[in-house]
């Protein structure tokens, strides 16, 4: 059997800080289980914790990976991403990620690009019959982050009409399959037209993103929708302000094309916007969702699985777009 060994990065950098240590093994105490791991995927806050973001502290030297999937004695589970100091008034009330000591797994603490992890027993969620451990990793992370955005923030109605900006990034294709669940009309953006038939394939109707929030569209365009679905920040922040109806919700959770957006505040209080700010989600958000995983009504969309060895390639591929969906990285288990 492989040494224990982790993925460690000790300074920012480029490909090459993501190193391997071996590292001593870990003892499970009450309530927690060894979880040796089998597969991680991949999230674009893999490549924010190994380049460093200007103004935040991620505690280096830090293992990363939040979607992690492994196994108990033979039965294979996944963990949840997140949680919070399960003590203060919002962890009581069922908002975990609103707790001031939320902890997510592979940014704030040690996440799971490791051999083994252990943790408490609770974290671990059962991988459905016919899913594989490398499908079921692509999902805790966005699936939770879209359900949060969509169910809890912007509280979707059935027969709305819904815009998912880059359709095709971890959160934009579980964001389309939860906006579908709902009953929604989905329409969604990529920058090729490869990657535009693929949203077809998904449900959603596909756009460029040049498309969106042109004058002289109408309520069966690019125009006119309840609710958009934001994670690009900078780069299509206006045009998704301006694709909304009035009386319409943005919802965003992230800004990978930058966190500068410029805002009209009469079209703010004129059309009467909500704009609304989404992290993360409750625990019992991610296990409602995950029923309906296990039912079959929501599904993992991979783009690569790549051995541990390609960890740096998975890297570029985020950093550079090129992924449709999620990368999963095979752990070496023997």
């Amino acid at each position: 059997m492989t040494n224990p060994y982790a993925i460690v990065i000790a300074r920012h950098g480029g490909p090459e800080v993501l190193e391997r240590h071996d590292v001593a093994p870990l003892t499970a105490g009450a309530g927690e289980v060894r979880v040796r791991v089998t597969h991680v995927a991949l999230n674009h806050l893999d490549t924010w914790v190994r380049r460093g973001v200007p103004g935040h502290d991620f505690g280096l030297p830090r293992i990363p990976g939040s979607d992690v999937a492994g196994e108990i004695d033979g039965r294979a589970v996944v963990l949840h991403p997140g949680w919070g100091c399960g003590s203060c008034a919002a962890c009581l009330a069922g908002r975990q990620n609103r707790c001031l000591g939320y902890r997510l797994r592979g940014e704030n603490t040690d996440g799971g690009l490791r051999s083994e992890v252990v943790v408490p027993a609770w974290q671990c969620l059962p991988v459905p019959p016919g899913l594989t451990p490398a499908q079921a990793c692509a999902l805790p992370l966005t699936l939770l982050t879209a359900w949060h955005m969509l169910v809890a923030r912007a509280r979707l109605q059935r027969g709305e009409r819904v815009l998912v900006q880059a359709g095709g990034s971890g959160v934009g294709v579980m964001a389309i399959q939860i906006a579908l669940l709902h009953g929604c009309e989905v329409h969604a953006t990529a920058s090729t037209l490869e990657r535009r038939e693929r949203l077809r394939a998904l449900g959603a109707t596909p756009w460029s993103y040049e498309q969106i929030g042109k004058k002289g569209g109408d309520e069966s365009g690019p125009r006119g929708f309840d609710v958009v679905c934001e994670s690009v920040g900078e780069a299509t922040w206006e045009a998704s302000v301006r694709a909304l109806k009035w009386g319409g919700r943005l919802v965003i959770c992230g800004a990978t094309s930058g966190a500068e957006a410029k805002i009209n505040l009469r079209a703010l209080f004129f059309k009467q916007l909500d704009l609304l700010g989404s992290t993360m989600g409750a625990s019992a958000e991610l296990l409602t969702a995950w029923g309906e995983v296990a039912a079959g009504r929501i599904k993992p969309v991979i783009h690569a699985i790549l051995p541990l060895s390609r960890l740096a390639e998975g890297h570029a591929m985020l950093e550079d777009r090129a992924a449709f969906g999620k990368i999963v990285i095979a752990m070496e288990t023997e």
